[in-house]
């Protein structure tokens, strides 16, 4: 059987422009950036509107050494506008924003929550634009995140194939994934509210590619957790499609990888990023948080 894989030549452009107030520099060809000598709650509003650009260009950000607390984790998010509606937790004590993503060292179980490629919580009518996550305890190996550039992966698609997405509607849907998790996990995925969990079963359609709000680029919209088919196909008539469009987005050359460290904070935009992060580290104690901002509907 032939493996679907478009390979990619030309159209990468994830070089760093020029900052006053920030320097960036490059993880990848195809995305993700570095932001180097600044400290997030020291930002002035004119390095916090750069960041924010420099987000946009490469997708998905990151800083070393900033050991927030919960508070200054909590004000950053709120920098970046409204914070969205959590589908799974209600936050740590004193800080509803800010949620806990823990894996204590004896927890060994077949699959791990996110750790499929996704991007976050699209089964919302409105899903969050941005997530940040900031690292407190990491293994000494394992537990990276990768991401994946679904904006580039759209351009190196043909503009026939183009053409012919456009028009689609997918369906992101948390049915099938709480029903496999759970499966697997052997314990039902806690989720904030009854409201929450109705909406996550019933899911939301969104257009196949999406136009960015800030920056006008299309993108895909697509993962393989939450897509569950597209309006008016059947079951059959959609898998095919999503199962080319995932592993197109998601070939090496579309993505980036992240090995934590202790004190970093990384951002991304889910607009136009899918995100995973591997089951890799039994044994070992990941103690992470996340803030998300609210995203408009997309169109």
């Amino acid at each position: 059987m032939w493996e679907i894989r478009v390979t990619p030549a030309g159209d990468f452009d994830n070089h760093a422009l020029e900052y006053e107030h920030i320097k960036v520099e490059p993880l990848s060809g195809a995305m993700g950036a570095e932001i180097v000598g600044v400290r997030l709650p020291d930002l002035s509003d004119a390095a916090f509107e750069e960041l924010k650009q420099a987000l946009y260009r490469h997708k998905m950000i990151y800083l070393r050494d900033q050991f927030l607390t919960h508070a200054e984790h909590e004000e950053f998010g709120a920098r970046l506008g409204p914070f969205a509606v959590d589908a799974y937790t209600q936050g740590v004590p004193g800080h509803r924003e800010v949620h806990p993503i823990i894996k204590e060292a004896e927890t060994k179980s077949a699959s791990l929550f996110g750790g499929g490629w996704h991007t976050d919580s699209p089964f919302l009518e409105e899903p969050p634009a941005i997530t940040t996550l900031r690292a407190v305890e990491v293994p000494p190996f394992g537990g990276d995140t990768s991401w994946a550039n679904c904006a580039l992966a759209f351009r190196h698609l043909s503009k026939t194939y183009q053409d012919m997405l456009r028009p689609l509607r997918v369906h992101m849907s948390a049915a099938n994934n709480y029903a496999t998790q759970t499966k697997l996990m052997g314990k039902a995925i806690p989720f904030a509210d009854k409201e929450q969990f109705e909406q996550g079963q019933r899911g939301t359609y969104h257009p196949l590619v999406r136009t960015h709000p800030e920056t006008g680029e299309e993108s895909l919209y697509i993962c393989d957790t939450y897509t569950a088919g597209f309006e008016g196909m059947t079951t059959f008539e959609a898998k095919p499609i999503v199962d080319f469009l995932v592993v197109h987005c998601t070939q090496a050359a579309f993505c980036c990888r992240l090995r934590w460290e202790a004190g970093m904070v990384a951002m991304w935009d889910n607009r136009t990023a899918m995100h995973l992060g591997p089951n890799d580290y039994d044994g070992y104690r990941r103690e992470m948080y996340r803030t998300t901002t609210a995203g408009t509907k997309p169109v």
